[in-house]
């Protein structure tokens, strides 16, 4: 028999590894097997767990399915929501209350965080997770709610109440162009609540689960404000006068701005809501061609009476001769002190008569307010703007009372606007003892005006008598020459060419103070006064003047008894005629009554006025010369201003010029 060869027996390690690995293989599929499980069992993977707003674990949600999630979430949100309360501030320590009751819930989005986390975890570490042998805990936020629709429409209602309660309109700024100024009102911020945010806001605060939730409007600005705007507002541009292709005169435009900066830095102070003043500025437009056409109408003119003193014939020449051919242009403001200066010696004006706490003292410059009243006079009368004007503490005598002006250096000037549109030029000269003063520029309408002078009160004056030892006896002396007081209103009248009322404007009230005349006497004198008083001897009563008499006493030959028929003139020069005096040499002499004035022209209606004609036209000639008979008022050289201090105007002011 053919001898066989023996077979080798497997090794025992190769058996081994060969069975390890075909375990290996089939723990390995079967893991992965468990990975595909997991992935898609529908299942949380485990460690997912529900949190609160804060972060804390409420619930665990681990291999639940997506519906036993859902119903967890559910359950643990409603809960939750129902035990909140949301309190909104507002206002005054206003408040209302929200509650959770308007939310609910929305599971799907915290289910919706777990499942998101387990599709994006690694394949293979699916088995691990589920098998726990890892972990990988996922939070799912409690927090995913909103409203319900009859909640958001409840919380809208709620949100709408309190922002019509806080909404404030704005106001917006206003502005009024007057005569130097431009008054600017500035506007008022107001505020309105975002309702939108506000409930966006009041949704997020429930789900966070906030106590509180403070509701702050927001600005509602008002319109812009600043310089900038203000002048381009105001701002007019300048164009000068000229003649259109008919002919025919076209009037200028004043120009109108403001300095912005300026008007800036006085909004940066300003308050909302209240007026600050903004000045203007004007640009006068100028002529073009031949301002000789301009000049053609006389718009106004008056001629007043100078009082013959020479010093202050001199100062008022000298005044005029400043005005003389001064031209204003559209909107151009005269000033009067501006034109003359300072009225002082220093300047060329003589010395004249002025007022002193209300007694007569020389003084600089007296006269040039005859000068102001003039150009007052002619600026009410061809319908100028006034800017600045006062009265005379007296009454003038020259000029019609309510049409006077009184300048008082460097405090009280009195200025016009040409408030036309056309350049107005004004001549202004002395000749044969009287002021002449003419306005003229262009009347194209044909326009007049005339004045209504309403008289309110005239107060006369009296004599008083002042006992004086340097008055040689048998003589007086009239120390203080009297002035008869008036209240005055005055009214602009305005006619078309046709003589047909335009308007009828206030235009002043003037008030002039009375002041007595008062008599210096020798006491050793009798007179209107009483008896004579010897030097330095005090008279002695015959009788206890404290005794009343046991009977009227009967009249004996009292010298100042008036007779009961017209008296036979004696010496006496103090005795009282039962009429009017025959003019005599005595300048002292004291008529019986006040005289009634008949031919004065300035005389004031005791009533209104009736306009059929102008009663205060100036007289061509001399008042006193009309009459025949010297004036029963005072010489036009007592007649002055007197400024207050602080800025009022009066007869116990410190002084002034006439």
């Amino acid at each position: 028999m053919e001898g066989s060869t023996p077979k080798k027996a497997a090794p025992v390690g190769l058996i081994a590894g060969l069975t390890a690995a075909a375990l290996a293989v089939t723990l390995t599929g079967g893991y992965f097997g468990l990975c595909a499980w997991v992935q898609g069992n529908g299942q949380l993977l485990p460690g997912a767990v529900a949190t609160d707003d804060r972060g804390q674990a409420m619930v665990e949600l681990g291999k639940l399915t997506r519906e036993d999630a859902l119903a967890v979430v559910t359950r643990e949100m409603d809960q939750r929501l129902n035990e909140r309360k949301l309190t909104l501030l507002y206002g005054e320590d206003q408040r209302v209350e929200l509650t959770g009751d308007l939310m609910a819930c929305s599971p799907e989005a915290a289910v919706e965080v777990g499942f998101d986390a387990k599709e994006n975890t690694p394949f293979w570490k699916l088995g691990a997770l589920w098998l726990e042998l890892a972990e990988e805990p996922a939070d799912l936020p409690l927090s995913a709610a909103a409203f319900t629709p009859e909640g958001e429409a409840q919380a809208k209602a709620i949100i709408q109440s309190i922002a019509d309660e806080l909404y404030v309109a704005p106001v917006d700024f206003t502005y009024e162009v007057g005569d130097e100024t431009v008054q600017v009102t500035p506007g008022i911020d107001g505020q309105q609540v975002d309702t939108a945010a506000l409930l966006a806001a009041v949704e997020e605060a429930l789900v966070q689960g906030a106590d509180e939730l403070r509701v702050e409007p927001d600005v509602l600005p008002s319109a812009e404000l600043s310089g900038e705007v203000i002048k381009r507002l105001v701002h007019v541009e300048p164009k000068a006068a000229g003649v259109d292709e008919n002919g025919k005169l076209t009037p200028a435009v004043i120009g109108l701005s403001v300095d912005a900066a300026e008007a800036q830095a006085i909004l940066d102070e300003a308050t909302p809501g209240q007026p600050c003043t903004i000045p203007l500025e004007f640009t006068p437009p100028g002529t073009d061609g031949d301002e000789s056409l301009y000049y053609k109408d006389l718009l106004a003119s008056v001629d007043t009476w100078l009082d013959g003193v020479a010093t202050r014939s001199f100062n008022v020449a000298r005044a005029a001769s400043f005005c003389n051919g001064k031209v204003l242009q559209p909107g151009e403001v005269f000033s009067y002190l501006g034109t003359i200066g300072d009225p002082s010696a220093r300047n060329g004006y003589q010395t004249s008569t002025g007022y002193q706490n209300g007694e007569t003292v020389p003084m600089d410059g007296g006269g040039v307010c005859q000068v102001s009243s003039s150009l007052y006079y002619c600026a009410v009368y061809s319908n100028l703007e006034i800017v600045r004007r006062a009265c005379h503490a007296f009454s003038t005598g020259y000029i019609p009372n309510g049409l006077d002006a009184t300048v008082y250096y460097p405090s009280l000037d009195f200025k016009f606007r040409n408030s036309t549109g056309f350049p107005i030029k004004i001549v202004s000269y002395v000749s044969d003892g009287q002021l002449h003063v003419q306005f003229y520029g262009s009347n194209p309408e044909g326009i007049t005006v005339k004045t209504d002078r309403y008289l309110l009160s005239s107060t006369p004056w009296t004599t008083v008598y002042e006992p004086d030892e340097t008055i040689p006896q048998g003589t007086t002396k009239v120390d203080v020459t009297p002035y008869t007081g008036y209240v005055v209103d005055v009214y602009r009248c305005v006619y078309d060419a046709d003589g047909n009322l335009i308007s009828r404007t206030y235009e002043n009230h003037s008030t002039y103070a009375k002041r007595d005349k008062k008599i210096l006497y020798n006491p050793a004198d009798e007179g209107p006064w009483g008896p004579a008083v010897t030097p330095g001897v005090d008279p002695i009563p015959t009788e206890d003047p404290s005794v009343l008499p046991s009977q009227d006493p009967v009249p004996t030959d009292d010298p100042w008894a008036l007779p009961s028929q017209d008296p036979v003139p004696t010496d006496d020069p103090w005795a009282l005629p039962s009429q009017d005096p025959v003019p005599t040499d005595d300048p002292w002499a004291l008529p019986s009554q006040d005289p009634v004035p008949t031919d004065d022209p300035w005389a004031l209606p005791s009533q209104d006025p009736v306009p059929t004609e102008d009663p205060w036209a100036v007289p061509s000639q001399d008042p006193s010369q009309e009459s025949g008979a010297p004036s029963a008022e005072p010489s036009a050289s007592q007649y002055i201003e007197l400024p207050l201090p602080e800025g009022g105007y009066g007869p116990n002011a410190p002084g002034g010029w006439e």
